[in-house]
């Protein structure tokens, strides 16, 4: 799908019997909702007329307000959210395409304006497959080139880097086609070509998406790292292999250089186990001399990309051997070693942005980080858990009598929860939260609650509803 779509809303009144529009607060743009909002102190005539106005006086009130229910407009898509006033009525603009017509109100959306929706593209690993040179990265910035289309008019190039905009990146005509240069940061980026008004993919990118509209996007990667195996002249095929791609032995296919085998790559922040394969033969990378044991008595090479975490855990001067094992490596048992230190133990280790379960193992028993006070729990037991680069801090004011207060959610695929910390008003948690929309709850001494301090919830399968959370994206 157009991954950020830049809008502004007109709410125009046709002249045939209403003569204003509903009042903005009532009746606006949350988000990336679309809402009307129904105070239940609002005079029944009131609500009756903002709801013609809207096109939606097909709804009984009685039903809303009795049953909790939006009857038909329920089976479009629309839902419904209850506040401490009454009624969010919503639903996300990224549903919505053309121009919404509410009856008296019509809404058209249009690029290039005032307000963004945004939802992130976001990639651990990616490679290119252009041909022809249709996009290259220089040191001047990235340059997209679209072949042919002489007879064409105007061509812009609308994406990810630029909102999605129609308007704003107009391609420059030259005499075998069109040309845009645009700077980009690393990481993954869509896009597509604007061929007087007709939307279309890049015809020399094999990396293409569904865009959700029935189309494609293209997709484009802004490479930070090569990787390179020097020599091997009279092999046939190289391949690299690793962690980053689920040790797919067949995907990633290194190109022949004058002095070797490269391949360049985008790679977010993250530690990464690699190998070589070189016509069928698995090798560690001669040049890297960075190599951990699997734990199974092979070795591959690594890389750490970014700011490194130190884990920690203090005293146990009279153990022998103390391992490091989570989420971030498979919970191998053998693989992270951590150093003895004057005060206990420790291990430098890159992780990406993400919420982590983790235990030390010491002589061969497992136990939690002593030094944690949050932890979590995966198939039954219970571990420590790390959040790395939080952007979100999760807050439930008072309920100090309580002895555990955790949460829990879509990000956590609703497990036991997170341990929230007790503060002098309340408890907290610091995660970090891809963007997006996310469900949770609290756990209060065993009891799922709501969020209380957060009016946006939506119901679910049990009648009790979650809350609702949507994480802004994060820039590049």
């Amino acid at each position: 799908m157009r991954t950020r779509v830049t809008i502004l809303i007109y709410l125009i009144t046709v002249l045939a019997g209403y003569a204003q529009t509903p009042d903005p607060r009532e009746y606006k743009i949350e988000g990336h909702n679309i809402v009307l909002n129904l105070d239940s102190k609002m005079p029944r005539t009131e609500q009756e007329k903002l709801l013609t106005q809207t096109g939606m006086e097909g709804l009984s009130l009685d039903t809303l307000w009795k049953f909790n229910s939006l009857g038909r407009w329920g089976k479009e898509g629309w839902k419904l959210v209850k506040t401490n006033t009454g009624y969010k009525i919503y639903k996300s603009i990224t549903d919505l395409s053309g121009d919404i017509k509410w009856n008296k109100a019509i809404i058209h959306y249009k690029s290039d304006l005032s307000m963004t929706i945004q939802s992130q593209v976001t990639a651990t690993f990616g490679t290119n497959a252009i041909r022809h040179a249709s996009v290259v990265t220089t040191k001047s910035g990235t340059r997209f080139f679209l072949k042919g289309y002489r007879s064409a008019k105007d061509v812009y190039l609308s994406g990810t880097f630029n909102e999605w905009s129609t308007l704003k990146t107009r391609m420059i005509k030259s005499d075998s086609g069109w040309l845009a240069i645009v700077p980009l940061q690393p990481g993954k980026h869509q896009y597509k070509f604007i061929v007087d008004s007709h939307w279309m993919e890049d015809p020399f990118n094999d990396r293409r998406e569904d865009d959700g509209q029935g189309g494609l996007n293209s997709v484009y990667y802004v490479t930070n790292y090569e990787f390179v195996l020097q020599g091997r002249p009279n092999a046939k095929k190289v391949q690299v292999t690793g962690t980053f791609n689920n040790w797919n032995e067949r995907d990633l296919r290194m190109q022949k250089t004058a002095t070797g085998w490269t391949l360049p790559v985008y790679l977010k922040d993250g530690t990464y186990e690699y190998k070589f394969i070189v016509d069928g033969e698995w090798i560690i990378d001669p040049d890297n001399p960075n190599r951990r044991d699997d734990g199974r008595g092979n070795y591959n090479s690594f890389i750490q990309r970014g700011e490194a975490f130190v884990f920690r855990l203090n005293g146990f001067p009279d153990a022998h051997r103390v391992i490091l094992s989570g989420e971030f490596n498979n919970w191998n048992e053998e693989q992270l070693v951590m150093k003895k230190t004057a005060g206990g133990w420790e291990l430098p280790y890159v992780l990406a942005p993400g919420n982590y379960q983790y235990k030390f193992i010491i002589d061969g028993q497992w136990m939690t980080d002593p030094a944690n006070p949050h932890m979590a729990s995966l198939h039954g037991h219970t571990n420590s858990v790390l959040s790395v680069k939080p952007n979100h801090t999760f807050v439930l004011k008072q309920y100090l009598n309580a002895t555990s207060v955790s949460v829990a959610g879509t990000f956590n695929d609703w497990g036991v929860g997170y341990t929230m910390k007790k503060t002098s008003t309340g408890w907290i948690y610091e995660a970090y939260l891809p963007p997006g929309k996310h469900l949770y709850k609290f756990i209060v001494d065993g009891k799922w609650i709501i969020d209380p301090g957060n009016e946006l919830w939506e119901q679910n399968e049990f009648r009790n509803g979650n809350s609702v959370l949507w994480i802004a994206p994060e820039e590049e």
